[in-house]
């Protein structure tokens, strides 16, 4: 279950990353839109790591989430890209409540 949602993680980070480098084909090319555009590089690479088994990226992924998150409340949000990033947090914080669990039952 722990390996099936890290995937899951993957896949939230590998959408959020394209989607906000995809943005810049629909918004005009200023500073903050270049900004969301590194942050969507910042996803891809954090989505290598969430491949992996360590916390290092599971913390990542949610530090790069928390931006958003914060601007944007949990509210009826019609952005996709903002319910991926409070989905991708909230799933990053149970991997890592999962993970010592996970790290115990292989010792």
């Amino acid at each position: 279950m722990y390996t099936t949602l890290r995937l899951v993680a993957v896949c939230f980070a590998v959408a959020i990353g394209a989607g906000l480098i995809g943005q810049l084909w629909v918004v005009s090319l200023d500073i903050l839109s270049l900004s969301e555009a590194a942050r969507g590089v910042l996803f891809l690479l954090v989505a290598l790591g969430l491949m992996g088994y360590q916390r290092l990226s599971l913390v990542l992924s949610a530090i790069i989430c928390l931006p958003t998150v914060l601007t944007h409340p949990l509210t009826l949000s019609n952005n996709l890209l903002v319910t991926a990033q409070s989905a991708l947090l909230a799933l990053s914080l149970v991997l890592l409540v999962l993970h010592t669990r996970h790290m115990s039952d292989d010792a």
